[in-house]
């Protein structure tokens, strides 16, 4: 069965032609991995059969041959510890990345082909101590993947991930020789299940906070100099809120 899915499995970037890749799976599982590449896959696991995902592979090249700078990647390296909470078990994979601009997760395999997780079944996935969940968003009509920042009993302050792309072009005209990917994001509160956009200055928690709480919040700011534009300063507040 023919699928177009777009990935990125290197800092460069390609666009798949891709094929559901028929192999014939070890025992312990049942998404026709094979021995091998289940042993790359997978460092620790309870139960790989929890899993759910596709294997691809890539053959095309997506800008052509324009050069391009930056990667729809968030994470720098595939050498990442993942670890997948899935109905109380904890499994752990050895290579995991996020790739932005499809929103999904993705492990690199030795035989050219991404492993792509489906989050369907997942609690949460937690790449090098940061947590990740999905959420339906009624606006975009589908699941999106948010980092957990900061959460309290009352308020979690999440951030999703978007990219822009600036296509080059190799015409010498139009002084655009590369094309350039950024990756964006914006914050967003959440509060029973519901989420709101954060604006991140002080009126974006006070907001949300009964008055003495916001009052007492903004003295621990001011006094401890914190920022709302930095996602460490940010998890200091909601520590603080925690003991209010």
């Amino acid at each position: 069965m023919k699928r177009i899915l777009t990935l990125f499995i290197t800092c460069s970037c390609f666009i798949t032609s891709a094929q559901d890749k028929p192999l014939t799976g070890a025992s312990s599982n049942n998404l026709g991995l094979n021995a091998a590449d289940e042993a790359l896959l997978v460092a620790s696991v309870l139960d790989i059969s929890k899993i759910s995902g596709v294997f691809y592979e890539f053959d095309d090249i997506r800008f052509g041959r324009v050069p391009t700078d930056g990667s729809f990647l968030l994470f720098d390296t595939w050498k990442n510890k993942g670890e997948i909470f899935i109905a109380g078990d904890r499994l752990v994979v050895s290579n995991i990345n996020y790739h932005v601009d499809e929103g999904k997760f993705i492990s690199q395999m030795d035989n050219d082909s991404t492993f792509v997780y489906e989050f369907k079944g997942i609690d949460r996935i937690v790449v090098n101590k940061r947590p990740f969940i999905s959420l339906y968003s009624s606006k975009d009509g589908g699941i999106k993947v948010y980092e957990v920042i900061a959460e309290t009993d009352e308020l979690s302050l999440l951030k999703n991930y978007y990219s822009n792309v600036q296509t080059g072009s190799p015409n010498p005209m139009l002084n655009r020789a590369r094309n350039k990917i950024r990756l964006k994001s914006n914050y967003y509160l959440m509060r029973n299940g519901g989420l709101v956009p954060f604006n991140s200055k002080k009126s974006g928690i006070r907001n949300m906070l009964e008055p003495e709480k916001a009052a007492q919040l903004e003295r621990y700011v001011k006094e401890k100099k914190l920022s709302y534009k930095k996602d460490a300063d940010l998890k200091r507040m909601f520590q603080y809120l925690k003991m209010l």
